[in-house]
């Protein structure tokens, strides 16, 4: 999945105007370690893949970036990338 930023980003001195997350290439394994990764930070839902922290912890872990890359976003963006991952695991 590509997503494209509005306008470009900028973390720890890269600038990003797009991301590849290739989420289609994840296991149920890595689900999984994203939820216990979630979880242990102190987040519940009853439902995970609606809540947008843990969609950002199964992107960076599809992206091999940081969770806090996705923390840094502007709202906007965090809220847009976090509900394709959401739409795409539902789908």
């Amino acid at each position: 999945m590509k997503y494209v930023f509005q306008s470009p980003f900028n973390f720890e001195g890269k600038e990003y105007k797009e991301l590849d997350i290739p989420i289609e290439n994840l296991t149920g394994q890595d689900i999984s370690a994203a939820k216990r990764e979630w979880a242990a930070a102190g987040n519940f839902s009853p439902v995970p893949v609606a809540d947008s922290d843990f969609c950002a912890a199964v992107a960076a872990r599809a992206c091999k970036l940081p969770v806090e890359f996705f923390y840094a976003l502007p709202a906007r963006e965090y809220a847009k990338l976090t509900q394709a991952v959401s739409n795409f695991l539902l789908s």
